[in-house]
């Protein structure tokens, strides 16, 4: 960690002599972390990234982001990384030092909608239902077209991605999925924010829940257990009544388990493919109570319905 740390640090000072006027804030921000949250420094991939989403962090809560001020985009040209990058991680780094509290002070909501992609829509799920849909490789070939047909519909990706792990190909699996999921930031995200409401109940809405939640998982599944929850928060936060099962899988990182087989599993009896929903949701009661800090808004939002 002490090698990633001593990076950040010095790329955060030079950063805040060049623009901020030498605020200690960023710094601030990252003896937090090093003391709070330790395993986002030791096990951060691209320091830069984390010390540019420190400095956009700072950005945001000084009111000198988007419009006007210092774009993600511009943050991400100083430190060499996509600014799409840098708002996903901000809100990571954000939430941890934060929390939820956070996302429901703002006044102004931001809800996303997307456009009717019918077309696209309707010449994926006729594949699904065809014979070709049994053949990995006439399926892979078929998904990439849908694709090049409008790679703003997201659940080609997500089929894609499983036809590869079916055909040993872990690698290209992972990659179609980061595609997908870079590319529904790109779409919804506003001057570096999460949309406010990202509503499962606009059929529009639907590839883009489930491509970021798909994205989430395989995070999960790749040990990036922080990552994987603040995404699933987003999720949670930005569509309460959660269709998609959110708040399960985030408790369950929480809990320890390592993926969402081996969460799933204990909800299946022997031989059958369907998790037994009332004892999930048993399960859940029981041990939300000890991830309040995480959850409590949602409780409360509940209580209050």
């Amino acid at each position: 960690m002490q090698n990633n740390y001593n990076t950040i640090k010095i790329q955060l000072r030079k950063y805040s002599f060049e623009f901020l006027k030498v605020s200690n804030e960023p710094l601030d921000m990252l003896e937090r972390l090093k003391d709070e949250h330790p395993n986002m420094i030791e096990e951060a991939q691209k320091s830069h990234l984390l010390a540019a989403a420190i400095v956009y962090v700072y950005l945001k809560r000084n009111n000198l982001n988007g419009r006007g001020g210092i774009t993600a985009k511009a943050v991400g040209e100083y430190f060499g990384v996509k600014g799409t990058a840098i708002s996903a991680k901000a809100s990571d780094v954000e939430f941890w030092l934060h929390g939820m509290d956070d996302y429901f002070d703002e006044d102004e909501v931001y809800e996303f909608i997307d456009k009717d992609r019918f077309k696209v829509n309707e010449m994926y799920w006729e594949f699904i239902e065809s014979e070709d849909a049994e053949h990995i490789e006439k399926s892979i070939s078929i998904l990439k077209n849908i694709i090049k047909k409008d790679p703003d519909y997201f659940d080609p990706y997500i089929t894609l991605h499983e036809y590869y792990l079916e055909n040993t190909e872990p690698d290209k699996a992972i990659v179609v999925l980061v595609e997908g999921y870079d590319r529904a930031m790109d779409l919804i995200m506003l001057d570096g924010e999460f949309p406010d409401e990202l509503l499962w109940g606009f059929l529009e809405n639907r590839h883009i829940v489930r491509m970021i939640f798909n994205y989430a998982l395989l995070m999960w599944r790749l040990e990036d257990t922080e990552r994987a929850v603040s995404l699933m928060l987003q999720l949670l936060r930005s569509n309460p009544g959660d269709n998609i099962g959110a708040r399960y899988y985030i408790v369950a990182i929480l809990e320890g388990f390592e993926s969402e087989e081996a969460f799933e599993a204990g909800f299946m009896e022997d031989g059958e493919e369907y998790i037994d929903w009332q004892k999930q949701e048993e399960w859940f009661q029981e041990k939300i109570v000890k991830h309040k800090r995480v959850l409590g808004w949602w409780l409360d939002m509940e209580e209050d319905e």
